[in-house]
């Protein structure tokens, strides 16, 4: 649903009072034939149009017909006014595109290479992305390679826009994919609705992509500050055992990830996915589980649990029957809670 400028903001952006504004628009109302007019549903819509008060919420077009209708009583509204809406439009194109490079690269984990600061995806990714299929991204980059230039833009470079995968794949950075998306937009034969998704990723995706890079250069240090914070709050206890460091005794403690943090990095710095083990129990979960080539989940390691190592639990004792019961309660509800349910990184 397309979000319209409430009168206020309308009034805001052009640098006039409400008054003025609804003045403006009953002068668009008035005159059938004078050049300016404004069209319901294309310029505005009402809030109720029923009345003597007929609120309304403009289109950035409405906006921009009432700012040119002012332009000789107002000298350089129109520059405020396109400015104002370029900020606007960018915004709103960076927190779009940035919520689908964000959820692509969590769902299919599609990084295929760092360099510096450049970000290579894989093939599927770049897809999902753009919002094309792979005939589309084709066609893009025979017409680049062919031109070797489009409206200023760079030729396509190997270890800049791309990079081959194992499989000789191209994976493309942002330079890359913002090419491609501008050339879509100029040369494709695509949806109105598409062409304006394009435009928006070749214009934005750069400024996704540092963001995610920001994000990834942190990650091991949220993480070990994570599994740190865990380790304390648990006062060095095995969460499984009950075993607690002391003088005399050696025990290692491992922050364990019961959702693996390569598959579900956006769990990986989140305190309740973090459980305290032993390291001698850390290590069998994870051979256990790459020989059944089972998947790395809360429910995983309650199979692990009750099939492979049901010694680590003595239901005659009080203390570790509750403590397994808690365990179990915690990593079901883990499970239920997050197994369909991917976070947006901060």
């Amino acid at each position: 649903m397309r979000e319209l400028l409430t009168d206020r903001e309308s009034a805001k952006i052009l640098g006039i009072r409400i008054n003025q504004l609804y003045d403006t628009v009953d002068f668009f109302d008035k005159y059938d034939d004078d050049p300016w007019e404004l069209i319901e549903g294309e310029h505005f819509e009402f809030v109720q149009s029923t009345g003597d008060y007929q609120e309304r919420r403009f289109t950035e077009e409405g906006v921009e017909a009432i700012a040119k209708c002012l332009e000789g009583d107002k000298e350089g509204v129109i520059a405020r006014v396109m400015e104002m809406f370029t900020h606007r439009k960018r915004k709103r194109k960076q927190m779009l595109v940035s919520r689908r490079i964000t959820q692509e690269l969590i769902e299919a984990n599609g990084i295929v290479h760092a360099s510096g600061e450049l970000l290579f995806v894989d093939r599927r990714t770049s897809i999902k992305v753009l919002q094309t299929n792979g005939l589309g991204i084709k066609n893009a980059v025979d017409r680049l390679v062919k031109s070797d230039s489009l409206y200023g833009q760079e030729g396509l470079e190997i270890e800049k826009h791309f990079v081959l995968d194992e499989s000789g794949e191209k994976a493309w950075s942002q330079k890359g994919l913002a090419s491609i998306a501008m050339d879509m937009k100029v040369n494709s034969s695509i949806t109105k609705s598409r062409r304006a998704w394009v435009s928006a990723v070749g214009e934005v995706v750069e400024d996704c992509f540092k963001k995610e890079l920001k994000r990834l250069s942190s990650a091991d240090l949220r993480i070990t500050k994570a599994i740190k914070h865990a380790k304390r709050a648990a006062r060095d206890t095995c969460q499984v055992t009950g075993s607690r460091k002391a003088r005399g005794r050696q025990l290692t403690l491992d922050g364990h990830h019961l959702f693996n943090k390569s598959s579900r990095p956006d769990l990986a710095d989140l305190h309740e996915n973090i459980l305290i083990l032993e390291s001698s129990i850390h290590a069998d979960f994870h051979s256990w589980q790459s020989r059944r080539g089972s998947k790395c989940e809360p429910k995983h390691f309650l199979e692990y649990l009750s099939t492979a190592r049901f010694d680590l639990i003595d239901p005659s004792n009080s203390a570790a029957a509750a403590r397994h019961d808690s365990l179990t309660e915690r990593l079901v509800i883990l499970q239920k809670n997050y197994e369909g349910n991917r976070l947006r990184y901060a």
